[in-house]
Order: C-alpha cells, then sequence, then structure tokens
C-alpha cells in the first residue's frame, strides 16, 4: 500500500517554507507563548530549534514503529517538564492560568499549526490544491501524528470539516502578545554564514502570505506590494520547478526511507 494523502504532502522538502508561520501560530495562542518566553529560548538559536520540530515531526511520520514512538517520548519528556501559571493579563487569559505543554488542547493546538501550515504550502507553493476527498484524507491520516503526541481522540476533530470549524474558532481567539512578537522577532532574523543579502525579507514575506490575514496583521507583517511581489516570484519558481526535480531533490531523506522499507516488507 502506497503513502496516504498525509504523508505525500509531509514528505516534500517545500513544506518547511510554513514553518516560521506554524511557530507563530502556536505562540499567539497566550499558554504556549508563555511556556515558550519560560523554558525555551529562540534568540538563541531559532533556526536549530525550528529544525529540531521538523526532524522529530519526520521520525514520527516516516519512522519505523520504535523510531516514532522513540521520538515521541523524547517530545513528550521535554513538554513533562514545561508547567507553570501566566504571569500577565491577556484577553481571555488571565494572570495566573495553569499551563503545561502537554495539556491535551495545547497540543491539539501545535498538532492543527504542524498540518495546516503543510498543507497550505503544497497548496500555495506547489500548486497542488486538494480536494475535498483529499482533505478529508490529509486530516484523518494526520490522527496517528497526533495520538503520538499525545492528542486523544477525544479532542480531535473527527472530520476534515470539524478540523477546518476547529480551526477558525481557534485562530478568532488568538492573541498576539509582547512574548510572541520577541519570537517574531528572533524566528524571522535569519543568521547564516555567509550572510545571505534578501533571505529575511523573503521569509517575512512568505510567512505573511502563509499566516491568516489577521494574525499576519497583528504581527506585524502587512502583504506589502514588495512581499506580494517576491511570493508571486517564490510560487512561479517552485510550481515550474517541482515537476523537473529529482525524488531524492524534492523530497525529505525520511519519505524515501520509508517508503524502500515498505517495499521490501514481505506482502
Amino acid at each position: 500500500m502506497g503513502p496516504g494523502t498525509f504523508q505525500r504532502v509531509t514528505a516534500e522538502r517545500a513544506v518547511v517554507l510554513g514553518g516560521p508561520a506554524a511557530i507563530l501560530l502556536q505562540v499567539a495562542h497566550p499558554l504556549v507563548a508563555q511556556g515558550v518566553a519560560v523554558h525555551s529560548d529562540y534568540a538563541a538559536g531559532p533556526a536549530h530549534r525550528l529544525l529540531g520540530t521538523l526532524q522529530a515531526a519526520l521520525t514520527v511520520t516516516f519512522g519505523d514503529t520504535e523510531q516514532a514512538r522513540a521520538a515521541a517520548r523524547a517530545v513528550g519528556a521535554q513538554h513533562a517538564r514545561v508547567r507553570g501559571t501566566t504571569r500577565e493579563d491577556v484577553p481571555g487569559t488571565p494572570a495566573g492560568t495553569p499551563y503545561r505543554a502537554n495539556d491535551p488542547h495545547l497540543a491539539l493546538w501545535v498538532h492543527a499549526t504542524l498540518v495546516w501550515t503543510a498543507r497550505r504550502v503544497v497548496e500555495r507553493y506547489l500548486g497542488r490544491a486538494l480536494d475535498a476527498g483529499e482533505r478529508e484524507r490529509h486530516w484523518r491520516g494526520s490522527a496517528p501524528f497526533a495520538r503520538l503526541f499525545a492528542v486523544p481522540d477525544a479532542v480531535l476533530p473527527a472530520s476534515a470539516a470539524a478540523f477546518e470549524e476547529y480551526w477558525e474558532q481557534a485562530v478568532a481567539a488568538l492573541v498576539v502578545t509582547p512574548g510572541a512578537r520577541r519570537v517574531a522577532a528572533d524566528l524571522l532574523t535569519l543568521r547564516t554564514l555567509p550572510p545571505l543579502p534578501g533571505a529575511s525579507a523573503l521569509v517575512r514575506a512568505v510567512t505573511a502570505d502563509l499566516l491568516p490575514a489577521t494574525v499576519a496583521d497583528a504581527y506585524g507583517l502587512a502583504r506589502t506590494p514588495a512581499r506580494r511581489a517576491a511570493v508571486a516570484a517564490t510560487r512561479a519558481v517552485l510550481t515550474g520547478a517541482r515537476p523537473l526535480l529529482p525524488r531524492r531533490v524534492a523530497l525529505w531523506p525520511h519519505a524515501l526511507v520509508a517508503e524502500r522499507r515498505l517495499a521490501a516488507a514481505p506482502g
């Protein structure tokens, strides 16, 4: 049996474009933002932390059973240490509100941001709009990924339509705090050696394009004419190049290894 829609979407290297947007959506939830502020330090290495999250997600999605469980256990152990109470009043979240990273509803929100941004990248930057059936299969295919990251079935939307309803309500309740803006400033400033002129501007443009408009505006990521032009050029390059790229270039190695493992399995 070949890979499902969820695996095919996640296999694309291009989904890394959605990493910053996913992180900014996550920390726009005040309880996530507080956990990050107290227990993490994006300023010290935002790209490294982003790639660490991506590595865990790919291992869970494409690793064998033991690899997936080990990655999930490692993430769970990290999350078990992240707990406390909020320190500032935020609309809808008064100071003193308890938080813990392994709270099922917070885990669902983090899961939702990863699923939503990956799908959005594939649709907007690879020209692969998912029809209703594919969206359903994509969401349902993400369920094992959610369970390994401690999202119980009781809080997981049962269908793509239920997920869209949950998503709209969750996005409407987001609040971009000063702490979230500090994460954004660190995350959207690329520090490469050697420096890549224009790279940070391109990341900001793509992130502004991927985020829901209300969230992008709250982060001060306006869709300016220059950013729209950068997005259009990026989209044109990627949609034109993707059909020409060898699979070893277009897809994550994790997906290719999983494909070979499944092909070699008996029966």
